[in-house]
């Protein structure tokens, strides 16, 4: 296994260390102790990608189950469920310009539209997908089959 160079000085031994990692949201402040391994010989921090992760997640949950976002935590959390801004506009069937104006801060949030994004991102952080597939559903406009035979020993 190929051992992990600072990339500074180059040497090789490192120690357990954390990165105070901080982010800024419609006037919040984020932080939280992030694992990271500092290098014996420069100093210099090597932050865990994981762990960058995880914080970041952690916003996710935080801004999603708080109910009142800004424009920023809107972004963020349309981010963090993995959506385009037009994508977004099309799930509640508003214009790809009223996206941009909710997140630019020219029009004020709509309770819907952060209620969705919300739980989207909820969602995509646990791993699930209901919502979204719905939505999907609904944005396809699909026609539905007349007849439909169900197994009702799959749905318990």
């Amino acid at each position: 296994m190929k051992k992990t160079k600072c990339p500074r000085c180059g040497k090789t031994a490192f120690e357990p260390a954390t990165y105070a990692a901080r982010r800024d949201l419609d006037g919040r402040r984020f932080t939280g102790d992030v694992p990271a391994r500092k290098c014996t010989s420069c100093g210099e921090l090597l932050i865990s990608g994981p762990g960058l992760g995880a914080f970041e997640r952690a916003i996710t949950l935080e801004l999603a189950r708080g109910g009142e976002v800004g424009p920023e935590g809107f972004r963020w959390l349309r981010k963090a469920a993995g959506l385009k801004a037009v994508r977004l506009a099309e799930l509640p069937d508003v214009t790809p310009m009223q996206v941009s104006r909710w997140e630019n801060g020219r029009k004020p949030l709509e309770r819907r539209a952060v209620a969705l994004v919300s739980a989207l991102a909820l969602e995509q952080v646990e791993g699930k997908a209901a919502t979204r597939a719905v939505l999907e559903a609904l944005a396809t406009r699909k026609k539905v089959s007349r007849s439909v035979r169900l197994d009702v020993n799959a749905a318990r």
